[in-house]
């Protein structure tokens, strides 16, 4: 059968339109029968009152018209299972398309220098790895995922650590990089890194209020780093003005 279309199917040439072979999978559901054939399967050997003819001077007419009507069924029925064999292969890439684009998750984050391999490498490694990447020592680090941990309400999560967590955020304001940045490094989706982001910054300002602030909160004495520069002292002066 010569159908353009069909042997761009047998090609698999869809140019990624999918929704184009569903719809030519719905016409051949549709497809009319018999066509053109002039074909009735009922009533091929009656004449048009529904009666046999014993006229036996048309029986070598009736023959011809019988042979010429099984014919033409026969031709009908190798149609049909041609185009039943076209529409199962229809289907078939249709299904394999659909999978292709909307099931099949090719893997991303799979590498194996894991963020945490990653992180206990350069924890275990020189000190100032820790600090080219974190600002702070390995100790350092690990003493502030313990004070969030016990004070301040930062919690690991199923599939990660709090040392990865505050390792993430730290890596994030210390070298200064994006969040496809930290996701590469990491091996972690976007919106994991930015929920956990969130969650450290979250325990980091109930403990900056614990830890930045004034020994002497009402200020009343100056202190003597201040007072000995003479580039900082003349701005804590009180000057008395009498008008």
């Amino acid at each position: 059968m010569d159908d353009p279309w069909f042997n761009d199917i047998i090609n698999k040439d869809f140019d990624g339109n999918y929704d184009n072979v569903m719809n030519r999978i719905v016409d051949h559901i549709n497809y009319p029968s018999c066509e053109g054939s002039g074909a009735s399967v009922d009533g091929a050997g009656d004449d048009s009152n529904g009666n046999d003819s014993d006229d036996s001077n048309d029986d070598d007419d009736d023959d011809d018209d019988g042979d010429d009507d099984s014919d033409d069924d026969d031709a009908f029925i190798i149609r049909r299972h041609f185009d039943i064999e076209k529409l199962i292969i229809c289907t078939t890439e249709a299904i394999n398309m659909y999978y292709i684009n909307f099931m099949y998750k090719e893997p991303c984050m799979n590498s194996y220098n894991t963020g945490m391999r990653w992180l206990t490498e350069v924890l275990r490694g020189h000190w100032k790895r820790s600090v080219n990447m974190f600002r702070m020592d390995a100790t350092t680090l690990l003493s502030l995922c313990t004070e969030l941990e016990t004070h301040y309400g930062l919690k690991p999560s199923r599939r990660m650590s709090i040392i990865e967590k505050v390792a993430m955020f730290l890596f994030t304001i210390a070298v200064g990089v994006s969040n496809r940045q930290v996701q590469e490094r990491f091996q972690h989706w976007g919106e994991t890194i930015s929920r956990c982001f969130k969650e450290v910054l979250k325990s980091l300002r109930l403990f900056a209020v614990e830890v930045i602030k004034s020994v002497d909160p009402q200020f009343m004495s100056t202190p003597r780093e201040i007072v000995m520069n003479p580039r900082f002292m003349p701005h804590f002066k009180v000057r008395w003005i009498f008008v």
